[in-house]
């Protein structure tokens, strides 16, 4: 939660196999290499996409959060990166670097970006995505 500094879930790890039937649904949607094209990974349990969307789906407060404009979604480096830049009390640095944010299964490889049409198939808010560095930048 941006506001308040509290984390709206658990860590959900890459071992967390919840989105199973999530990511066979998806695939059936346009295969399992939907989005490989754009992003370089297929349709996974692994992958942080689906569990963002698992997440959104099966859990109230963090699509509450979402709908109110309170929620960041990051992955573990995006959550110390915000925390040690002080977090929501002193302007907290929302960002990830550019290897972490291909693992994603939302960026587009091409633009280091994320990439609006799969986070629009997806339902998944761009805004609430950390913004995408170069690994040799200054974080906070």
């Amino acid at each position: 939660d941006k506001y308040t500094g509290q984390p709206l879930h658990n860590a959900v790890v890459w071992l967390d196999l919840r989105t199973t039937e999530l990511a066979k649904e998806l695939a059936k949607e346009g295969g399992q290499d939907r989005f490989r094209h754009v992003t370089g990974l297929p349709i996974s349990t692994y992958f942080s996409a689906v569990k963002l969307l698992w997440l959104m789906r099966n859990d109230p407060a963090v699509a509450g959060a979402i709908r109110e404009g309170r929620a960041m979604f990051g992955t573990i480096d995006t959550w110390l990166l915000w925390k040690m830049s002080g977090g929501h009390s002193a302007g907290g640095v929302h960002a990830t670097d550019v290897t972490n944010a291909s693992r994603t299964m939302l960026m587009d490889l091409k633009s280091c970006e994320w990439h609006e049409q799969t986070c629009k198939e997806l339902g998944i808010p761009p805004e609430i995505l950390p913004e995408i560095r170069s690994c040799s930048e200054v974080f906070g």
